[in-house]
């Protein structure tokens, strides 16, 4: 709770006022006064209130338009307002809650009844407004992993996401690694190979959330990504693929900026698609949401054999963007693990109008 809540008291009787100041201000709250609607909105401006005492009947605009103005703005959806009214009927309730106040007292009031009132209405505030910033904290650290879309599904249904398990389904797994970057790493201090990397990795990463995909990991020079969970997305290797065009060409541009012992880094990239378990996979104190199965491993080992500049996708992920690419066929592969040689296929472009 905040050291010194503010409460704006609305009221044209100067002695009304003084009255509610007399009676909570000792209690730590600050006060702000208006005489008027338009007073009121001015002040509710000016100054960050966190309850508003407000009086019905007053000059201008009533207690009820004042009510309605305020709450229009859905930010102020859970700032609590108090009406006080010395109009005793069932009419002038239902009236100010359909205008949205929260609360009603009887004028005359009593001290005690006030003060339990403000407490417990600021309490629950308060508490929402934890809340709200536990959920913004929460946003941004999941935005270094999702775009907006993704964030927005996972704090609907936080308990499914924040537990560990994982469920099977179909995602495009992505591995972009840096070539050339072991060699020219042992001849850099450790300073300039930090700056270097974060470097590369600010603008590739931010590629992967424009593309609707899921951040993984970093992997030394390599990173991991994901497209299809844990929102379904509509063409998830289309978009995958986008992404590796744009990395292709970004880091190109980022190797003008680079010293000329720099220029020959590339990166090699490769995608597949087909069935993984994704989920939280580790303990209660440190877990991690990814991907894991034949398909991850299969993206990582087509990745491994891309040259520098190449983009590499399975015939899975082929199948799943007939039409919408250009690709070119190559020699299959004998790749780690599998009993029958892999269908490559490097991407040539995207055959969208506009499409780089």
């Amino acid at each position: 709770m905040k050291e010194k809540p503010v409460i704006l008291v609305v009221d044209d009787i100067p002695l009304n006022i003084d009255l509610l100041e007399a009676h909570l201000v000792p209690l730590g709250y600050e006060i702000v006064k208006a005489a008027s609607g338009e007073e009121a909105l001015e002040k509710f401006d000016a100054h960050q209130i966190d309850l508003i005492l407000l009086d019905v009947m007053l000059p201008g605009m009533n207690g009820y338009e004042i009510c309605k103005s305020i709450k229009k703005d859905l930010a102020n959806n859970f700032l609590p307002i108090v009406m006080l009214t010395s109009l005793d009927n069932m009419e002038a309730k239902v009236e100010g809650l359909e205008s949205g106040a929260d609360d009603f007292l009887n004028k005359p009031f009593q001290k005690a009844e006030l003060i339990a009132r403000v407490k417990n209405l600021l309490k629950i505030k308060f508490l929402h407004d934890e809340l709200e910033l536990r959920n913004q904290l929460i946003s941004s650290m999941l935005h270094r992993y999702v775009n907006r879309l993704v964030i927005e599904q996972i704090l609907a249904n936080p308990e499914k996401y924040l537990e560990l398990g994982g469920d099977r389904k179909e995602v495009a797994t992505f591995f972009c690694d840096i070539r050339g970057f072991t060699s020219l790493s042992e001849c850099m201090k450790a300073g300039e190979l930090i700056h270097l990397l974060n470097g590369i990795y600010k603008e590739l990463t931010g590629i992967v959330f424009k593309n609707k995909g899921t951040f993984d990991k970093y992997m030394g020079d390599c990173i991991m990504a994901f497209w299809g969970a844990p929102a379904n997305v509509e063409d998830e290797t289309l978009w995958a693929i986008r992404a590796a065009l744009e990395m292709q060409k970004a880091f190109e541009d980022l190797k003008q900026t680079w010293p000329p012992e720099f220029t020959k880094l590339g990166i090699g990239i490769g995608i597949n698609f087909g069935e993984v378990v994704v989920g939280n996979i580790g303990t209660e104190e440190a877990m991690s949401y990814t991907v894991i199965g034949d398909a991850v491993n299969t993206a990582q080992r087509v990745e491994s054999i891309a040259l520098s500049g190449q983009i590499l996708i399975t015939k899975n992920a082929l199948s799943r963007v007939e039409g919408k690419i250009k690709t070119r066929a190559l020699e299959p592969v004998q790749l780690k693990g599998k009993s029958l040689p892999v269908e490559i296929y490097e991407v040539l472009k995207v055959e969208e109008k506009g499409y780089m």
